[in-house]
């Protein structure tokens, strides 16, 4: 049989708990502290991926400018009339990596593929025969008179493949010293490049 006298004496008022108000208080605390790590974790991965989109299109806008400064400095001629929003010229390294063809003559051209957003690099030559049975190239300006009318080489590209990304916009203007800009953009990210390149041919 259960003693009921032996309960009636215990002292509730010396057993120890938490209250209402502390056990308000430190969740309170908890949530603030969670909310702070969670704000701060979403602040520095923004961070973080405005740097990389930063970084990225930087790149590609450095390659694009070292490649094209380096093949203008190399240059014989420049074809294109600037200003435009391409590029062509007369590649000046030797040996053509295309020499096997016989051909003296070897053009480069830089565009930009609205389409795409890529800069893209050409490697061409110019024949008055359809390539694939092209058995003397031309200059780019040569003229062939053909009853009585003048023809104009064709175009015979050779390669042809992207040298950069995220590119909304290219211009080149200048005579002697080309002028080169660039205008890039990833998720609301934006740089301008540009860059003046004196011809060591021309």
């Amino acid at each position: 049989m259960i003693n009921t006298k032996m309960f009636s004496k215990i002292n509730i008022k010396n057993t120890k708990a938490f209250t209402l108000v502390e056990v308000m208080i430190t969740l309170s605390i908890i949530v603030l502290v969670v909310s702070c790590v969670f704000g701060i974790s979403v602040v520095s991965q923004k961070f973080y991926a405005k740097a990389e989109n930063r970084a990225e299109i930087l790149q590609n806008g450095r390659i694009v400018l070292e490649r094209l400064s380096r093949e203008i400095r190399q240059a014989n001629i420049i074809v294109s009339q600037l200003p435009l929003s391409e590029i062509e010229f007369e590649d000046g390294h030797t040996p053509s990596p295309f020499a096997y063809l016989g051909s003296n003559y070897f053009y480069i051209r830089y565009f930009l593929d609205h389409a795409t957003k890529e800069v893209r690099r050409q490697y061409k030559a110019y024949c008055f025969e359809p390539c694939d049975v092209c058995a003397s190239y031309v200059r780019w300006n040569d003229i062939k008179i053909i009853d009585g009318a003048q023809v104009n080489p064709l175009t015979c590209v050779l390669e042809d493949r992207v040298v950069g990304e995220f590119v909304e916009s290219m211009s080149f203007w200048g005579s002697g010293l080309v002028n080169i800009s660039l205008d890039l953009a990833k998720n609301n990210e934006n740089i301008e490049l540009g860059a003046q390149i004196a011809g060591r041919n021309f």
